[in-house]
């Protein structure tokens, strides 16, 4: 695997496409988490969440996940989003922050009637 991978960085490298290897790389690691059956999550709030909490929500999130994956949860702060959580599976996302439910607001009551 070494040299096959040191094989594809020189070529990459010949053909002027050094730029794009972390790409590469990260779709390879992709590949691989998704071959052993993990599953990445992150979730952003505006605050830290409580040991309570991330117990409640990988709780929650494991319902969704089949026998054989597993969650690798990864979380972040953003204050920006008021209150609520931003939950972003693969290519999955749903949004329950309070900045997103205020945007939406502002949004229909500018609609005219």
């Amino acid at each position: 695997a070494v040299v096959s991978t040191q094989s594809t960085g020189d070529t990459m490298i010949d053909n002027k496409r050094a730029a794009n290897i972390s790409g590469v790389v990260a779709a390879f690691n992709t590949i691989m988490a998704a071959q052993r059956g993990e599953v990445p999550c992150k979730v952003t709030s505006a605050r830290p969440l409580s040991e309570d909490h991330l117990e409640a929500l990988r709780e929650a999130l494991g319902k969704f996940l089949k026998e054989n994956e597993k969650l690798l949860l990864e979380t972040a702060t953003d204050e920006a989003l008021i209150g609520g959580m931003v939950v972003e599976v693969g290519d999955k996302r749903v949004d329950m922050s309070t900045a997103t439910k205020i945007r939406k607001l502002k949004a229909a009551l500018a609609m005219p009637l």
